[in-house]
């Protein structure tokens, strides 16, 4: 079926013909993706900026934050120019604190929800059945196009409400949400780019992330070298706009201009090729599978192999960015006592040590975010009824689902040992002390068992309540707020102990402790069975 049409026809009612019908399908589907999405993001935001006026309460506190982050690469790289610190304000600790994760947040939003509603849908053909009635050609793309730039807005709306509700100065606050939206904006067209030109939603989830990826790594060398290169990256651009350090609201132009012509870039080209193909198309397989793809193991490793490499050496490199940064651990706590409130859960303990501990947890929960998207692919490949060809041939529900189980596992294992490994070896290297990489692979495998039950809960809810699978992201979302902020907002007791990583030893603060490790495991293990056994008493979902 070609693309000339959308029902074969001329378009009687032009290109985008029902654009509105759309929008209020897509608002009924994602009510609660995005309400997640938009809560989630902007309350993380909100309480960053929060907790940052009691961290950095006064003067003092503040020139200290900026003479630590002076001079630092390794910050530089992973935070910002650092736009304003030679003369800092709490605007500019925000900036550098919360912006470049934000963006990056909007940019994976629009990754996902633009997909999701794009090329995934032709994948599953649910588009064909779409395109023949009485719909435009771009009427598809150009809702998808208006509700998640809506929820970007609402997004920069809730930030800088908040921003300004905490006494932060109103323009500096109006310039970091609208350097949000930019970015939300231009990868949506980024996004609506690789639609057409990937051959499948994966492909084009691949493509988009990997232009996201490489626009942090080119900002990032050109942020330390100091070099105009950080201009080649669309990353850095929201970034310049320099709220609460002299604004530049031309750069908020030059990002609308390349968001725009993205997205009519998008629309010109779906015109040239057909629905469900791409200007990429695969290379054609061999005539038979080998042994591997006969196997329902190998076979999920095949599909899913890229995104392990990416994962892995994503983890391995964020690891060894993390502990370069560990000598200045202990003079920032001198200058401001305050901030050793993120690190007060190991009271008494060494504050390098601590920090690697709590780097080890951070990491573990990027690693969760592996293990619940490899489990949730299982409902993936359900709504999308490939599943059903799978379970016609002599493979069970069981062996099945144990496919996916396994890359989970050992997937999760690999990330982590990984993430472990570029922390140990930084952290040896900034410490002159070749010891620490064992101790610091093994911190990092301690949170193997957390992992596992965050992920058994997305195994539960696939298993026994499948449409409520986005709940394991939820979960995952609540888990990060109390492991890394429950010192900051003073969150009571007893939610602390909800988190799986509350409960496990702080290595290498600290010593090991078999008998948490050993009861989380059980509990994983656990909910695990009970999500298989769940799976095989249920029907498959028809959709």
């Amino acid at each position: 079926m070609t693309n000339s049409s959308p029902s074969g026809a001329a378009d009687p009612g032009g290109s985008f013909t029902g654009t509105a019908r759309i929008v209020r399908l897509i608002l009924r589907r994602d009510r609660l993706r995005l309400a997640l999405w938009i809560a989630g993001v902007a309350s993380m935001v909100v309480i960053s900026a929060a907790s940052l006026l009691a961290t950095y309460p006064d003067r003092a506190t503040i020139d200290a934050y900026g003479s630590v982050f002076s001079g630092n690469p390794a910050l530089v790289a992973f935070a910002g120019p650092g736009y304003g610190m030679d003369d800092p304000n709490i605007g500019v600790i925000l900036v550098n604190e919360v912006q470049l994760w934000g963006i990056i947040a909007l940019g994976l939003m629009s990754i996902f929800l633009v997909n999701r509603h794009t090329r995934a849908e032709e994948d599953v053909e649910r588009a064909d059945l779409l395109r023949s009635s009485v719909l435009g050609r771009h009427a598809v793309a150009a809702a998808t196009v208006a509700v998640v730039t809506a929820a970007h807005a609402v997004i920069a709306l809730l930030c800088a409400a908040g921003f300004v509700a905490l006494d932060y100065p109103p323009v500096g606050s109006v310039a970091l949400a609208l350097s949000y939206l930019a970015m939300g904006w231009m990868f949506v067209g980024v996004t609506l780019v690789t639609a057409q030109v990937a051959a499948s939603g994966r492909g084009t989830l691949g493509m988009a992330s990997i232009v996201l990826g490489a626009s942090f790594v080119v900002r990032a060398v050109g942020d330390v070298a100091d070099s105009a290169v950080r201009w080649a990256s669309p990353m850095a651009w929201p970034q310049s706009v320099r709220a609460f350090a002299g604004e530049q609201w031309w750069v908020l132009g030059l990002c609308a201009a390349v968001g725009g012509v993205l997205v009519l870039a998008g629309f010109w080209l779906s015109t040239r090729r057909d629905l469900g193909s791409g200007f990429l198309s695969p290379a054609p397989g061999r005539a038979r599978a080998g042994a591997m793809l006969r196997h329902p193991v190998g076979f999920a490793v095949h599909l899913h192999r890229w995104a392990l490499v990416s994962w892995t050496f994503a983890m391995f490199v964020l690891g060894a960015v993390y502990a370069s940064v560990a000598d200045d651990i202990e003079e920032m706590m001198v200058d401001n006592p305050v901030y050793a409130d993120l690190l007060a859960q190991l009271q008494g303990a060494d504050p390098t040590e601590s920090y690697v501990a709590t780097v080890m947890v951070m990491q573990g929960l990027m690693v969760a975010g592996y293990a619940i998207a490899t489990v949730l692919h299982l409902h993936t490949e359900e709504t999308s009824s490939r599943v059903e060809q799978v379970l016609a041939t002599a493979t069970s529900r069981t062996r099945w689902m144990a496919s996916y189980l396994t890359l989970a596992v050992v997937g999760t294992a690999v990330i982590t040992l990984a993430s472990g490994l570029g922390t140990g070896l930084s952290y040896a290297w900034v410490t002159d002390d070749g010891h620490q990489v064992g101790r610091v692979v093994i911190a990092a495998l301690v949170t193997l068992p957390a992992i596992a039950v965050l992920a058994g809960v997305a195994v539960a809810l696939f298993g026994w309540w499948p449409r409520h699978v986005a709940g394991a992201w939820g979960v995952l979302a609540a888990t990060t707020v109390v492991a890394i902020l429950a010192e900051v907002l003073r969150l009571p007791t007893w939610v602390r102990q909800l988190s799986p990583f509350t409960h496990l030893p702080k290595v290498p603060a600290e010593a090991v402790h078999w008998p948490p490790i050993l009861i989380l495991t059980a509990i994983a293990v656990a909910l695990t069975a009970a999500g298989v056994w769940g799976f095989t008493r249920r029907d498959i979902q028809a959709h």
